[in-house]
């Protein structure tokens, strides 16, 4: 089993450049929220210490495979006072699958609010029967709605079983790991049976410091399905119910062909 911080640990090539040689070989099918978290990692080791990332903006290009290496190539796009911008490429073979921008800052202290409430929802279990994914390395998920009569799950508890430091980097890529499951498509009652689905575009904000080694809910909601694209969005919550990270996706949506 290969764990998160494995996945996100990068060989360094020069002062930008980053290739990762932990590969997860999941049928040959290479995860979104695997780019996603490498390229945040690549670019967390581009800024100060004491910066922390708050927001990244991805569009996926091309699809890759999960049994060759990655490269990942990093542009400073500014270093303010308060905050450094960051642009990445993931590379393979020669082609770019994903373009990334991320934005990263020195904590603050300020107002705490939040309007979204708490979904009710049943806690996890002292032995949940998980969630079973190929692309899932040390990653638990279970699902507290197992009868909702949907292709798979849009609220489910995640966590990592492999335990993780306190790093501010290394939490928000896991929980960029976890983004890319699910979506909240599924639940529109014209998604027809068989459909396909696949990542385009997909943005983060990362709201507060958690743990990603205690149970977490994400919750998807689908808004829009139209000329072959769909678009969800949804939030992660820690089990005291505090919002930690926000998402955003639109994904291709491919209905099979009688």
């Amino acid at each position: 089993m290969t764990a998160l911080a494995d996945i996100v640990q990068l060989d360094q090539i020069n002062e930008d450049r980053f290739v990762t040689h932990n590969l997860v070989t999941n049928g040959g099918f290479l995860y979104g929220g695997q780019l996603i978290a490498q390229a945040l990692m690549a670019m967390c080791r581009t800024v100060d210490a004491g910066r922390v990332p708050h927001s990244l903006h991805a569009y996926f290009i091309a699809g890759g495979k999960s049994t060759e290496p990655l490269e990942y190539s990093v542009t400073r796009d500014r270093d303010g006072r308060a905050y450094s911008a960051r642009s990445v490429s993931a590379i393979q073979d020669g082609r770019v699958l994903m373009n990334m921008l991320g934005s990263f800052q020195i904590p603050e202290e300020g107002i705490e609010a939040q309007a979204q409430t708490f979904p009710k929802v049943a806690p996890p279990p002292a032995e949940p029967e998980l969630y079973a994914l190929p692309t899932s390395p040390d990653a638990q998920i279970w699902d507290p709605e197992p009868d909702a009569n949907l292709p798979h799950p849009t609220r489910a508890w995640c966590r990592f079983e492999a335990a993780l430091p306190e790093d501010p980097a290394l939490q928000a890529c896991a929980l960029a790991y976890m983004s890319d499951f699910f979506n909240g498509l599924v639940r529109f009652p014209e998604f027809p049976a068989g459909a396909s689905v696949s990542s385009l575009d997909h943005a983060m904000w990362f709201y507060r410091r958690t743990n990603m080694n205690t149970w977490h809910l994400m919750d998807w909601a689908g808004h829009s399905v139209s000329g072959g694209r769909g678009h969800y969005s949804g939030a992660f919550y820690d089990a005291s119910g505090v919002m930690v990270a926000g998402v955003s996706q639109e994904a291709l949506v491919r209905v099979p062909s009688a």
